[in-house]
């Protein structure tokens, strides 16, 4: 969590952080400018108050990040400019100052958003203008990755709230579907019009907009064959047929950058054939399998391995006996989920997998069985928070129907 930054520095051996982009674009400034809809530079010594420099017309927006600013206008740059000629060499004076006036010195970990090359001609520049400073390498799993691992009860309270801006919008859906006739296996939208799958997605879109959060990364809505590709995100144009699965995967974001949801639910409209229905059985009980295995200490590599076991023991392939398998169980249990859709911690078989369950993380728990070639596809997921009591609670709270009648 944030209020462990010091702690984690200390532990990390980091004497400062700086951070340097626009919250827009970059999660970690996001992170660290507490929603500040902002570029800027961010500078925060162990122990002390951090600091965001900021320029002139976004010194209000800059307020809202509750740390002590600095106004940029502070600095002639243009002389920096004229100096050297270079702006990238010209850029790193500026931050080299700034890390002379602010006393930083020691080992400093960067953040920043840049091609890679750049980046490290940049960073060479500021460590050779400012000689007290050294790179911190850090390691796999960085600074603020660990301090995002964990969620505080604000965070918790937005994941929630986009989380309501889901289910109200895939009730919304479904409430439209079951008004519909059927024509020939197919569902119809009225006046002769078949009901597409680009409908259920424009629908779903429109309603998660009017919620406050929107379709950032763009959501599945994948029937039939499509549905047994885990990332197939479907044919628009596709009539919605009677009885054949839908893999609906939606996972919005708040407008104007911020916390992610994750939610996917496999339905059939009318009536469900007896394959997918076993299937869709399989899949509910691995799924309430994964939920009875968590447990604060517990490694998500072992999590995985058993929920792989329980598919194997059911006749379908996993990676445990195909590691390039592209059927069966061939998608991973689960991701953590905050800023990004896809966070620390993840669920997979790896060796070098090393993630346990910890109090305060968000993460996914999503077992699928996969067909395209039978023409279907089952995937559940619900979205876990492990409480700092180290208790176990479903957020999502969605039930599960693969038949939604009509």
């Amino acid at each position: 969590m944030k209020k462990d930054l010091d702690a984690l520095m200390k532990k990390m051996k980091v004497d400062a952080i700086y951070a340097e982009g626009h919250a827009s674009r970059d999660t970690n400034m996001y992170y660290l400018l507490n929603g500040a809809n902002i570029f800027a530079h961010f500078i925060k010594r162990r122990g002390k108050p951090a600091y965001v420099i900021h320029t002139p017309i976004e010194r209000e927006v800059a307020a809202k990040s509750g740390h002590r600013l600095i106004n940029i206008n502070k600095y002639d740059r243009q002389k920096f400019l004229e100096r050297y000629k270079d702006v990238q060499k010209a850029n790193a004076f500026f931050v080299a100052k700034l890390f002379s006036d602010l006393k930083v010195e020691g080992n400093v970990i960067f953040y920043g958003n840049f091609p890679l090359g750049v980046g490290y001609k940049y960073m060479k520049h500021i460590l050779k203008f400012n000689r007290n400073v050294k790179l911190h390498d850090g390691n796999a799993r960085g600074l603020i990755t660990l301090a995002r691992l964990t969620k505080g009860t604000e965070e918790i309270a937005r994941i929630r709230r986009v989380r309501n801006a889901v289910v109200r919008s895939f009730n919304v859906m479904l409430d439209t579907a079951r008004k519909c006739s059927t024509s020939k296996g197919v569902l119809m939208a009225g006046r002769g019009r078949k009901l597409l799958i680009g409908d259920l997605r424009r629908i779903i879109r429109q309603q998660l907009f009017e919620h406050g959060v929107f379709d950032a990364g763009g959501m599945i809505v994948a029937q039939g064959r499509d549905a047994g590709i885990p990332h197939n995100q479907g044919r628009d144009r596709q009539p919605v047929r009677v009885g054949t699965p839908i893999v609906f995967d939606i996972f919005p974001q708040e407008i104007g950058g911020g916390y992610f949801f994750d939610f996917t639910r496999t339905v059939c409209f009318g009536s469900a054939p007896k394959a997918v229905k076993t299937l869709y059985d399989t899949v509910s009980c691995a799924h309430d399998y994964a939920c009875s295995l968590l447990k604060v200490g517990r490694r998500t590599k072992e999590i995985e391995h058993k929920v792989c076991e329980f598919f194997e023991r059911k006749g379908h392939q996993t990676f445990l006996s195909d590691t390039r398998t592209q059927i069966g169980y061939c998608h991973s249990l689960g991701h953590g989920i905050g800023l990004n859709i896809h966070e620390s911690p993840f669920f997979n078989i790896f060796k070098t997998n090393k993630a346990r369950i910890e109090p305060g993380m968000v993460f996914t728990i999503e077992p699928g069985l996969y067909y395209p070639a039978k023409g279907y596809g089952v995937r559940l997921e619900d979205v876990i928070h492990v409480t700092t009591q180290g208790r176990i609670v479903n957020l999502t709270k969605y039930p599960r129907r693969l038949v939604v009648p009509i």
